[in-house]
């Protein structure tokens, strides 16, 4: 495939070099026979027209053919640009190339002899509310991903119970309710070396996970060096 791409390449610049070359001369040839075979008194009207019409019908033609022939190379061009431009990702592209890297992620961590299950959910909304992220993952103190919890997860929590018991109600509380903990336990995790593609195969098989965290060998007792959201797999191609 790829010496017939460079053959490609090859005769369409010999043909675009041949079409420009061609064209000049016979413009040049034609233009000097014209001119030649007027009469004296008319090789100004007949330079004129030559110029008016002969020209703008071989530069049509000219930029016709080229066209024809190089765009195949525009529509690559511009397919690649586009799927830069839309962040598409190559299911081979490491998940250390695109995650979102420990030190970017926004989360609420506990202090050596806290626990994860008494952060209040207020504190969650608060930072949801200032950052404008629908998901926070809760970290322990060494660093390592215990749930993730998502502002759909907090509404519908908040529906459940009264004003002042939302204002009181910690992770614990949230977990209580056993569909709560699957959804908020619904993560992976990978190794530095994993691909995207990899990434989604194992959200996959995690049913309801949208989150993909990232360790040293892959192993959720790790602390996370990243994070790969559902939102980044999607546009694997």
């Amino acid at each position: 495939m790829k010496l017939r791409n460079t053959r490609e390449t090859i005769f369409r610049s010999r043909l675009a070099a041949w079409v420009v070359g061609l064209s000049l001369a016979a413009i040049t040839a034609l233009s000097i026979l014209v001119v030649a075979l007027a009469g004296p008194s008319d090789r100004g009207t007949v330079s004129q027209l030559v110029f008016s019409s002969v020209l703008p019908l071989l530069g049509t033609w000219v930029g016709t053919v080229l066209a024809f022939y190089f765009a195949r190379e525009n529509f690559e061009a511009a397919t690649k640009s586009t799927l830069q431009l839309s962040a598409g990702y190559e299911k081979d592209d490491s998940v250390a190339d695109v995650m979102i890297r420990r030190a970017q992620m926004i989360v609420l961590s506990t202090a050596s002899g806290e626990r994860v299950g008494a952060i209040t959910l207020e504190s969650i909304a608060a930072v949801i509310a200032v950052t404008g992220k629908k998901r926070v993952p809760l970290l322990d103190a060494q660093g390592c991903i215990k749930i993730v919890v998502h502002q759909s997860l907090l509404d519908a929590y908040a529906r459940t119970v009264t004003s002042d018991e939302y204002a009181a109600a910690t992770v614990e509380d949230l977990l209580a309710h056993t569909e709560n903990r699957r959804l908020a336990e619904a993560i992976g995790f990978v190794s530095i070396t994993a691909t995207l593609g990899e990434a989604r195969d194992q959200m996959q098989r995690v049913s309801g996970c949208n989150d993909i965290f990232v360790t040293s060998s892959g192993y959720p007792a790790e602390p996370v060096l990243g994070w790969v959201t559902n939102n980044d797999l999607a546009t694997i191609q």
